[in-house]
This record gives structure tokens, sequence and C-alpha cells, in this order.
């Protein structure tokens, strides 16, 4: 069942507010776990993209992606299978935000596959370099995500949320 088709039975607009409102809290957990390992992936990346041939360099990258590879995963899928859908089906919620944030899933998406493409550990060092570039990029690229979601996206939602189970409506 869509999420517009949700909006007309208010068991059903309940039921996806809720999963709504449980993937926000789940989503501001993990960005809050993201913060750290962001600025150990940029720099890591940064540092292995000039020096490429170094090992511990190497390990040093792998190891940032691997610490943040799951959780931005989850994080992702999780608001394009719950919360896009829901700010789709809001008549009202600002269209300029949901573009913003497919946008930078399409960009995240992008410079996870070409991370994902070398192997920081045998990999050749031009193969390296690029995955370490896009590493920064990408930890870059989430940490603007995160800052655009905790100043714009979540108060947002959860200001739509509010407005639902106080019968304002929005």
């Amino acid at each position: 069942m869509s999420f517009n088709k949700q909006n007309h039975n208010p068991l059903a607009q309940k039921t996806a507010s809720a999963q709504v409102e449980a993937a926000l809290a789940r989503l501001t957990n993990e960005d809050t776990k993201l913060g750290e390992r962001l600025i150990n992936a940029a720099v890591a990346g940064a540092v292995v993209a000039r020096q490429p041939a170094d090992t511990m360099l190497r390990a040093e990258a792998a190891e940032a992606w691997n610490s943040i590879k799951l959780v931005i995963a989850s994080h992702l899928s999780s608001e394009e299978d719950v919360v896009l859908p829901w700010m789709k089906s809001q008549q009202n919620f600002p269209p300029d935000l949901i573009l913003r944030t497919c946008e930078q899933h399409t960009r995240l998406r992008e410079l996870a596959r070409t991370v994902d493409a070398a192997s920081f550990i045998t990999g050749s060092n031009e193969a390296v370099t690029k995955a370490g570039t896009a590493l920064t990029a990408f930890a870059v690229c989430l940490d603007d995500l995160i800052d655009g979601e905790e100043r714009d996206l979540f108060p947002m939602i959860q200001r739509t949320l509010f407005g639902e189970s106080n019968g304002a409506g929005v």
C-alpha cells in the first residue's frame, strides 16, 4: 500500500507516522555515531590518495570505510524506504527538502560505488588514489547530509508528525 493511499485511511496514516517516528529516532542515533567516523574517513581518504603506496595508510583507509559502510547502507535504505515515501505523501512538505535529500542520496551512492570498486589493501596505486579521493568526498557529502538533516529535514518531519498527532494538519 502506498503512502498516498494511506492518507485516506486514519489507521494506516497513524501506522505510517509511527514508522517514520521510529526511523527518525534510529537515523538521529546513527547520525551521532557517524560524526567522529566521518572525520577519520575524510582524513584517511585524503592521506591515502596522496600516498597510495603506503600500506599503513591503505589499512587505515580500509578501516575507516568499513567503520561507516554498514551504518550508512542501513541509514540510506531507511530514509529511502520509509522516510522519503512518507515525505512525498505529505501535501505541504517542502519539495526542496525532498529534492535535496534525493540528490544527496544519489551522490552518496555514486561515491560509495567508487570506493567499493577498489580494494585499499590490494588495489593499484591509481585505484587507491581514486578510492581515497572518493572516500574523502563521501565523508564530506555525508557530513553535509547529516548537517542538513539535523538543521532542516528532521525538524520539518517532527513538525509534520506533531501537527498530525494534534489533528491540526499541516
